[in-house]
């Protein structure tokens, strides 16, 4: 997993999207930012969706940690398991209130 700035990380991640997937069918360990591994289920904070079946996740231990993952498959159907593609750290106000102002929208819609 690359560790980026959150402008780095945000550009990396593409397009972004309410969440609209079901995701109560993915069940695995993912490699987290903060450098440890978590398990993926409902209580995963999932701010939205990118492209080819990629989510922005919060770490549920530390939430100024931000995570992309692609979500495996087998030919759409079948789940593989989690790719931590990249992360990054919040570490200063400008970039909170930017990530809280992302998070607003992708909730609103």
């Amino acid at each position: 997993m690359r560790t980026l700035s959150f402008e780095g990380f945000l550009h990396d991640f593409g397009n972004v999207a309410p969440n609209t997937m079901n995701m109560s069918i993915y069940r695995d360990r993912f490699h987290c930012a903060c450098g440890r591994s978590h398990w993926f289920d409902e209580s995963i904070d999932v701010v939205c969706q990118g492209s080819r079946m990629k989510v922005m996740v919060t770490c549920p231990e530390d939430p100024s940690y931000i995570i992309s993952l692609k979500i495996k498959t087998f030919m759409l159907v079948k789940f593989k398991g989690f790719d931590s593609l990249a992360g990054t750290r919040i570490s200063s106000n400008e970039d909170a209130l930017s990530f809280t102002t992302l998070r607003q929208y992708m909730r609103r819609r």
